[in-house]
């Protein structure tokens, strides 16, 4: 199958370009205006036979532009644009401004890169909590800002992650353009909570999938760790009996995060302020939080995939990503319903090309 040139925007750790790479995607460019997030994107490219090495450009999207994206990769043609601009702005964890925001304002250098490119189609990705700010007007101001002046056609759906195998509740919201003025369909779910399975559906994918064959992780990023990113915080006695009092699904009073349940999905992996920091949920068998390795698993980041950087360089890289799991689901789904490409992986399929030996 010919593969379906794309650019990546706002790429971060590369949930997205990871991807839509499994399910037929050829990144041929991809940004970040992060240079931890860049180190990540090229330290990975080539490691799979389907991850092409690439133009990676650690740049303001302010100052990126067509002609300079051309600059990078010639003359290919450019059939796709992926990206996700910050969801802080949007986001309920944040103090919710929208396009008030600094960050919110970059949909509107999103949309500049539509319309000077004007591929086949894109995806934008953000959380679902855009919906809602401002009684919907954002929303609605979205979908004219990314139909380009009519140009694309907008179908935009909001996804519970934890719907499609990954072992996290995760709601977002994906907007794709297409110029073929075509609806693009809402995916169906494949899982369900384990006592409502029904027609086949399978049960959500948990915690204690996940946290197997691990070590216990060591606490100084100095030292190299048995896996990449699986070095934990260091924590006081005072919060390490604090842990061990909590039950399952229950928040910290201080730290504000709660213990993992382990037959149930994870909390959201969440990034954290501004100012630093960002903490992994309680882990559900040990008095500790989890490693950022442990939330990239979460978030189904195979354990080949390296991230440059430590503490909350890493974890930041990690709770801003798509799953890439669902992305590749999602990026099987818009081959079809955009390009035509009919063969589609099944889900283990997906799981075993990834190389997700801990969902099987």
């Amino acid at each position: 199958m010919a593969k379906i040139n794309t650019l990546g925007l706002f790429s971060g750790g590369g949930g997205l370009d990871l991807g839509f790479s499994v399910a037929g995607f050829g990144s041929i460019f991809s940004s970040d205006i992060d240079p931890f997030s860049c180190e990540t994107l090229t330290v990975n490219q080539g490691k799979k036979n389907y991850l092409s090495r690439h133009p990676v450009v650690c740049e303001d999207i302010n100052n990126v532009s067509y002609k300079t994206i051309r600059k990078q990769i010639g003359t290919k043609d450019i059939d796709f644009i992926i990206g996700g601009p910050p969801c802080q702005a949007f986001s309920v964890f944040g103090k919710r401004k929208g396009l008030d925001d600094p960050r919110g304002n970059l949909v509107y250098e999103y949309a500049r890169i539509i319309r000077e490119i004007e591929p086949e189609g894109f995806l934008f990705e953000n959380v679902a909590g855009l919906k809602t700010i401002h009684d919907g007007t954002l929303y609605s101001e979205l979908f004219e800002t990314l139909s380009i002046e009519g140009k694309y056609a907008i179908s935009a759906h909001e996804y519970e992650v934890a719907d499609f195998g990954i072992p996290q509740f995760r709601r977002r919201v994906f907007f794709i353009g297409t110029k073929a003025n075509k609806s693009i369909p809402q995916m169906e779910a494949t899982h369900t909570p384990p006592n409502s399975v029904f027609n086949a559906h399978k049960p959500f994918n948990t915690v204690s999938s996940i946290l197997v064959d691990l070590p216990t992780p060591i606490t100084d990023w100095k030292s190299k760790p048995f896996l990449n990113g699986h070095v934990g915080r260091k924590h006081s006695q005072r919060i390490i009996d604090r842990y061990k009092l909590l039950s399952f699904g229950e928040r910290d009073h201080k730290t504000r995060i709660n213990k993992l349940n382990p037959e149930r999905p994870s909390y959201t992996i969440i990034v954290g302020s501004d100012a630093g920091g960002g903490k992994g949920h309680v882990h559900p068998y040990e008095p500790r939080e989890v490693t950022p390795r442990e939330s990239a698993r979460i978030q189904t980041f195979p354990d080949w995939w390296e991230f440059y950087g430590t503490g909350r360089h890493v974890i930041r890289q990690v709770g801003n990503a798509v799953p890439p799991l669902f992305a590749s689901i999602l990026g099987q789904h818009i081959a079809q319903e955009v390009f035509n490409k009919r063969r589609r992986q099944n889900l283990d399929e997906l799981i075993s090309k990834l190389e997700l030996g801990f969902l099987q």
